[in-house]
Formats: C-alpha cells, sequence, structure tokens
C-alpha cells in the first residue's frame, strides 16, 4: 500500500467540500445550518442525516454512523482508506502527495487564509467607521442592499487613501511580505501602496467559507476600471472559483439548480432579492473546472447572460465547453435577459417571483446549440443548411455522455428533416472541434530554449555567399505563436502592462497584438468584445480574432501570463536568429563572418 502524506491528509479537509463530495451520492436538502438525507447507511425515509459544511462532518441521528469525507466515502463506496482518498482527490483535482519524502502541503496557504480573513475584517471595519465611508454606504444604498445582505457578504471598504491597509499592518514584517504575494500591496516608483482604493469590497470565499481574494467595485463612472480582481495565488485560481458559491449552499434550502451570472454585483442583488441559487465567474468565462463544481452541486446549471451580442459570445463559449462535461443527470440552460437590463435591473423592475419564472423557462442547451448555428447561415440553402450540419456534428462529437449525444444527433435529423443515418454519416467524416488547451495548439511545438540556435559551420573563404540554413519542419511558424498571444491575451487582459508593450513593439508586424496590449492597457476588465471592437473596419482580421475568442486555453492567470512571457521570449530570439543569419548571408568576405561570429560569441558570454 502507497504511503501518503500525514500532511496531505491532514489538510485534505481544507482542500474539499464535503456537501459537494457527498451530494454526489445522495441528494442533500438544505435544513438550518446542516444538510439532509435519509440515511445511505441504515436506509429508511426519515431525513436523519445530516452533513455540516462548516464542521466538515456527517452524522446520522438514528444509527450513529459519523465522520468526514475519507470516511463516508469509505464506507459508501466500499474502498480502503488509500483508495477513499484515491477516490475523493481524482473527483476535487488534487494531486495526492505519497511517499514518506513527499513534500509537505505548502506551509503558506494557512498563513495566507489567515491574513486574507484579517484583510477582510480591516475592509469591513472601514465601512463602519471611516471618515470616507459616506459613498460606500452611499452606493450601496443605491443598489438596494441591506445591512443584513452587507453582513452575509461581508463587504467591505477600500479607503481613498494609498496607504491605511499598508500601514495597518506595518508592524508585521512577515504579513507586509505577504500582503504583497497576495497582490493587496503593490510596490511603486515612490514606495509601497494598497492595490484597491476607493472601491466598495467584495471577499470572495471558497466552497468552506475562506476568505481567498478580494473584488473591488469603483464608484467613479469616469474609473479606468470599474471592476478589479485581487492576484492569483496559491489558495486562489479564478478558473477554480465561483463567487457566491459558499453563500448558496449556505442560504438555499435546496440545490434543484444553479443560476451562472457575470458578476459579483448581481450575485448579491440577486440574494438581496431572495434569489440564492446563484454564483458569478470571476471576470473569466466559464471554464470546464467551474462546470464540473456546478454540476456536482446540483444537476441544473442555468446561464443567465445579457441579450447583446457579448452576452450571447459569452454562452456560446460557455456551451462549447459543457459539451464535454455534461454527464447523466445534468442539464445546462441558458437564459438571455432583455436589452439594456442586467439581473439587478431585471429583478427589480419585475420582482423575484417573476425573475424566477424566466429561469424555470430558459433555453435548453440543445435549443440554444441549433438556433445559434442556424443563424450563422443561410438554412434555406442547400450550402447553408450543409454548412449547418457540418458544425452541429463536430460539436455534437465533443459530447461524452452516449445517450445524450445519440440524442442530440436526432434532434439534429429532425431540425434538417433527413434520416439519422444520414446524420451519423456526416457526423463520422467530421474530426472533433478543439475545445480545450491541448487542441487549440496542436499544431505549435515549441522549444523555447532553442529557437536562437544557428548553424555556424559553413564558414569558407570563399567568395560565394554562405548557405541560409532553412529552418526544420518542426521550426515555429511566427503566425501560430503571434495567433496563440493574441489568444491568451483576449482571455487575459491583464497580462497588457507598460513592458510588455515596449517589447511587443519590437516585434516586426505585430501591429495587431501591438493594438490589443495598449487597450487591455487602459482597461484590464476590458471584455473580449470591446477589445476586438476597434477592428471591426478591418473585416479580415476582425473575423481572425473572433475566432480566437471562442479559443479559451485552460490555465491559471499565472500559468497564463509564464506561457505569454516565454512565447514573447522565443519569438525575440528568433527575430535576433534571423537578424544573424541575414547578417552572416551578407558578409562578403572570411573577415566579416568572423567579425560577426565574434559579437555573437562575445554577447553569448556576456548573457
Amino acid at each position: 500500500m502507497p504511503y501518503i502524506s500525514q500532511s496531505f491528509i491532514d489538510d485534505l479537509p481544507n482542500q474539499i467540500d464535503i456537501v459537494d463530495l457527498i451530494n454526489k451520492r445522495v441528494p442533500l436538502k438544505k435544513s438550518g445550518s446542516d444538510y439532509r438525507a435519509p440515511c445511505p447507511f441504515h436506509g429508511g425515509k426519515n431525513r436523519n442525516f445530516a452533513v455540516n459544511a462548516h464542521k466538515q462532518f456527517y452524522h446520522c441521528f438514528k444509527c450513529g454512523e459519523s465522520g468526514g469525507a475519507i470516511s463516508f466515502i469509505q464506507k459508501f463506496d466500499n474502498l480502503d482508506f488509500v483508495e477513499a482518498i484515491e477516490t475523493i482527490a481524482t473527483e476535487c483535482g488534487l494531486t495526492i502527495e505519497y511517499d514518506s519524502n513527499s513534500t509537505p502541503v505548502d506551509p503558506r496557504i494557512e498563513r495566507y487564509r489567515a491574513l486574507s480573513k484579517k484583510v477582510g475584517e480591516f475592509y469591513m471595519s472601514q465601512l463602519r467607521n471611516s471618515p470616507a465611508k459616506a459613498k460606500a454606504v452611499d452606493y450601496a444604498k443605491s443598489r438596494g442592499l441591506s445591512g443584513e445582505i452587507a453582513k452575509r457578504f461581508e463587504l467591505g471598504f477600500a479607503t481613498p487613501s494609498n496607504k491605511d491597509l499598508l500601514l495597518h499592518f506595518k508592524d508585521n514584517e512577515q504579513e507586509l511580505a505577504d500582503l504583497k504575494t497576495l497582490g493587496l500591496v503593490k510596490e511603486g516608483q515612490y514606495g509601497d501602496y494598497d492595490f484597491f482604493r476607493d472601491r466598495l469590497m467584495f471577499p470572495i470565499h471558497n466552497a468552506k467559507g475562506n476568505i481567498i481574494a478580494f473584488g473591488g467595485r469603483a464608484f467613479d463612472k469616469e474609473v479606468k476600471a470599474k471592476y478589479l480582481n485581487s492576484s492569483e495565488s496559491v489558495i486562489f485560481s479564478k478558473s477554480r472559483e465561483l463567487y457566491g458559491l459558499y453563500h448558496a449552499r449556505k442560504n438555499s434550502r435546496s440545490m434543484d439548480y444553479m443560476l451562472v451570472v457575470e458578476g459579483y454585483m448581481d450575485v448579491v442583488a440577486l440574494h438581496q432579492a431572495g434569489i440564492t441559487k446563484v454564483v458569478a465567474t470571476l471576470g473569466t468565462a466559464t471554464s470546464t473546472e467551474h462546470l464540473q463544481i456546478l454540476i456536482r452541486t446540483t444537476n441544473v446549471v442555468v446561464f443567465c447572460f445579457d441579450g447583446d451580442e457579448a452576452g450571447r459570445s459569452a454562452a456560446w463559449k460557455a456551451l462549447q465547453n459543457s459539451l464535454s462535461v455534461i454527464k447523466a443527470g445534468a442539464t445546462f440552460k441558458f437564459l438571455f435577459l432583455p436589452d439594456g437590463e442586467d439581473p439587478d435591473s431585471l429583478v427589480k423592475k419585475e420582482s423575484a417571483k417573476a425573475f424566477e419564472k424566466r429561469i424555470s423557462k430558459a433555453q435548453t442547451l440543445s435549443q440554444f446549440l441549433f438556433d445559434h448555428l442556424q443563424a450563422e447561415v443561410d438554412f434555406n440553402t442547400i450550402e447553408g443548411k450543409t454548412l449547418f450540419l457540418e458544425k452541429a456534428t463536430r460539436l455534437i462529437k465533443l459530447v461524452n455522455y452516449k445517450a445524450y449525444q445519440q440524442q442530440l444527433m436526432q434532434g439534429l435529423a429532425q431540425v434538417v428533416d433527413q434520416n439519422i443515418d444520414q446524420v451519423r454519416s456526416i457526423a463520422e467524416q467530421q474530426a472533433p472541434q478543439a475545445q480545450d488547451s491541448s487542441a487549440v495548439y496542436t499544431d505549435i511545438d515549441v522549444d523555447y530554449e532553442h529557437l536562437d540556435e544557428i548553424d555556424m559551420s559553413s564558414f569558407s573563404d570563399s567568395r560565394h555567399y554562405p548557405p541560409v540554413r532553412k529552418p526544420p519542419a518542426s521550426q515555429v511558424n511566427m503566425k501560430a505563436l503571434m495567433s496563440k498571444m493574441i489568444t491568451l491575451l483576449l482571455n487575459y487582459p491583464t497580462l497588457a502592462d507598460s513592458t510588455t508593450e515596449v517589447r511587443v513593439r519590437a516585434i516586426e508586424n505585430s501591429q495587431v497584438l501591438l493594438e490589443l496590449v495598449r487597450s487591455a492597457q487602459m482597461n484590464e476588465d476590458i471584455s473580449q468584445s470591446e477589445l476586438i471592437k476597434p477592428f471591426q473596419d478591418k473585416q479580415g482580421v476582425y473575423n481572425r480574432l473572433q475566432q480566437l475568442c471562442t479559443l479559451e486555453p485552460r490555465l491559471s492567470e499565472v500559468q497564463a501570463r509564464d506561457e505569454f512571457l516565454a512565447i514573447l521570449t522565443a519569438i525575440e530570439n528568433q527575430q535576433k536568429s534571423e537578424r544573424i543569419k541575414s547578417s552572416i548571408h551578407h558578409a562578403h568576405t572570411l573577415k566579416d563572418q568572423q567579425k560577426i561570429m565574434k559579437g555573437i560569441l562575445k554577447a553569448k558570454r556576456k548573457a
């Protein structure tokens, strides 16, 4: 039996949610502070079996069975101790630490969580006591938020001063260093300063209720970035966290559906209206990790988007990501709001009951899939219908749930009024459409460290120009690298900064990327549709950017930055190599060639 690090076992309850884990096996219903169900161990119809999310503990009040997550999986799935841990780790996306030499759980994690809690308390105190609190209080009242809701979400206030948070922790060097690591304090030209200033603060909680990051909403409409999130860290990854999930579980009696909205203000406003089964992504598109969390929580996921072009584009991306995740018992739906409305404004205009009626009538995934593709073609022509069939079958092939895939094929056959066998025949001819980062960039195999190597062996005293080495077949295509950088930037606008702009400006034929970097610099929370809008007059470029918008790398913000900078460095090195080769090519004498070689060797020694 393999040895599992004790520190990993000890920290496991902090990494998972027992309600989420048990609900997959035993449907739970909210009951007071617990979740209840008939006991899976002794049977019966009475809801004697209770699960406490805060304590990460279950207990049956009749038969006495009790324990934590590992104990439950051992008993319910009939597994031994190690198998139970492996099952939990697999379902929750955790990497197990094996053997006696394994590295212990990162000791910073608990320190960062404790510090984040202190920061949250500081922001809450400022909302109550700061002399500058009036604008925050007035803004919250203007949005109809009560004191009870503000307390539920632990809302706070970042004061206009640029050093209040910094000064609050000034006597603890470790905490100051950690604040910088978490991105809550920044280093500037004139000293350290608070990252969040003059904003209504929204603590971001993990599934257990620990504060792991912050979001800030500006009061000034003219400010460059209306919303800001704190940086990703070892305790916070945007692609794996859903704002409001903890509050939804805590304040909802059941989880018969989950509404996914676009911003944390929408989550808070809907709670204010009494609609609590709602979460939001944190400035990113809905990832497969988000979807897996959602379908472990509920059987019905309803995506709520604005009805404009940007909203439908975001919904289409969510649909594409959903196809490979959907499984037995899971349903995805799409709710599009009237023009000019968001969940906050609409629920106030219509009432919570009317809004919930909209949720119940949301469009099914199959309806949205077929309607969206039909709108992209001239469905009344043979050519348009053919293109529709090709696009639809390519997407349907991404569905891993075979029963649902079969139903989609039958539905498609009805839409085009053809025999199911004919549709299957067309499907067999279609290559699946790439959906994740491993498929999006399959044509790019980058050896970042050796792009600057060139062959210096062909020197002679001949007056003929030495042959220029042709790049091998595996040499990276510059356009493909540029496309990958653009895709990363479209998904992670925060990659753009002044240093990036200077480096991109030096790259040949990078005008499109440079303009995107400049736009993203001006507003790090800019949407994809706003980023590419300036290119609408250049139809070819605009169409290509729209294609790249649909490709979403499954990376964290930290991984995306590393990838972006690695590619940027690779392009710089490749262009440098080309310039060197060109110099060698145009060297008319052996002496000139040797001079170039000396310069190269000298530069390498300095490096």
